[in-house]
């Protein structure tokens, strides 16, 4: 046989044998030990999910046992808002105003109220989830925006009537305590705007801010602290503030920033925040004491962002893998740009960041924690409706 042919077969073969040893050796690794490209790919309806990675249910596990979701779809429609009451996510179907409560872990589910109140774009709970806010679009010869306070009260049949009254049709936001049965919110006056807190039958009122100027978004992150954020954009210069639910004391916290976007901490020590740059956003921490501000580690809108009430160091974070060019907060909040988030848990005591979920096809928002902090809730703002993840 030709001396080159003779060569040219022992090099085959040689191959061969070497693929066939490789093959071999990878076979006996466990999957997360295998090179290769992960493909981390959105769960559909029925699939499992485990520590961020797709599987076949069952894959892996003794015979009989399926897999625990870790990322669940709870509702299939739109909502305006959920909370957590003692063991269940309440939620208003954003079409309807039905209200509905389902378990983190997307089982049990119910409706709780059938009284049907249509194009419902925001709802604001009681810290028990026994009460909340309804705010709606009435159409008519004036379109207008409605704010109806209301308690869930229970009835001889299977559901619960929903009973309360209108706030004043004025009213530009609004905001509920996070530990008591109180509510504020913002009406234009003559000489600006006036806050207003009261209980959810709108007495007890208290008059606690006038100042003329200023639209503003706002939240109540601790009992002690009302924050009042100028309306974000691009190229206007925003600013923090902060009102005393007890005393009406209103002071600056932070400003001057273009497209400052922020989140108060529930202790109110530190504010998570994010400013314009050019063709994207820099996130900061801003230490209140100190009045410093040190780099955050992710890239993100802190709205997209929760903090641990069992831990003030910890909070939970969406973050996108990459920002497309454009001008924020702005285009994000008008639609023009979407996000697809992985969820990071951060450690501000030790430094320690830990992904607990690599890339979805979920854009965050309005996230908060279960009471025993084992599930984060969050709307997908691609379609709005509701989800969570198991932490633990």
């Amino acid at each position: 046989m030709n001396k080159k042919i003779i060569i040219i077969l022992s090099a085959i073969v040689i191959l061969l044998l070497l693929a066939a040893g490789i093959y071999w050796f990878y076979s006996k690794k466990p999957a997360s030990e295998r090179p290769g490209i992960i493909s981390v790919l959105f769960p559909s309806a029925g699939e499992q999910q485990i520590q961020g990675l797709p599987r076949p249910a069952g894959e892996g596990l003794p015979e009989g046992i399926q897999p625990e979701k870790t990322l669940i779809q709870l509702t299939q429609n739109a909502v305006s808002g959920a909370s957590f009451s003692s063991t269940t996510v309440r939620y208003v179907e954003k079409s309807t105003g039905h209200i509905y409560e389902i378990e983190p872990n997307g089982q049990n589910s119910g409706r709780l109220s059938n009284i049907t109140i249509l194009k419902t774009f925001e709802s604001f709970w009681s810290a028990d989830a026994s009460k909340l806010i309804l705010r709606y679009f009435e159409e008519g010869a004036y379109p207008s925006v409605k704010t109806f306070s209301a308690s869930l009260n229970a009835s001889t049949t299977s559901t619960t009537t929903l009973q309360g009254i209108f706030l004043p049709s004025s009213a530009t936001a609004v905001v509920v305590s996070p530990t008591e049965d109180k509510i504020f919110y913002l009406i234009p006056t003559k000489e600006g705007i006036a806050g207003i807190t009261a209980d959810f039958g709108n007495k007890k009122q208290s008059n606690l801010l006038n100042i003329p100027f200023g639209e503003f978004n706002i939240s109540w992150p601790s009992k002690y602290i009302i924050a009042l954020l100028t309306k974000p954009s691009t190229e206007a210069e925003g600013y923090l503030y902060s009102l005393d639910p007890k005393t009406g004391k209103f002071e600056k916290i932070i400003g001057g920033i273009k497209g400052l976007t922020a989140l108060v901490s529930p202790n109110g020590e530190k504010i998570i925040y994010s400013q314009s740059r050019r063709n994207g956003i820099e996130t900061k921490i801003f230490t209140i004491k100190d009045k410093t501000s040190a780099d955050f580690g992710l890239t993100t809108l802190p709205e997209k962002c929760v903090w641990s009430k069992s831990d003030k160091n910890i909070f939970y974070c969406p973050a996108p893998n990459n920002f497309p060019a454009g001008n924020y907060p702005d285009d994000w909040y008008q639609g023009l740009i979407s996000f697809n988030d992985s969820i990071w848990q951060i450690n501000l005591s030790t430094g320690e960041t830990n992904i607990l979920i690599n890339e979805t096809n979920i854009d965050v928002i309005n996230p908060f924690l279960s009471k025993d902090e084992n599930y984060l809730i969050f709307t997908n703002k691609k379609d709005n409706t509701l989800w969570s993840l198991k932490l633990k």
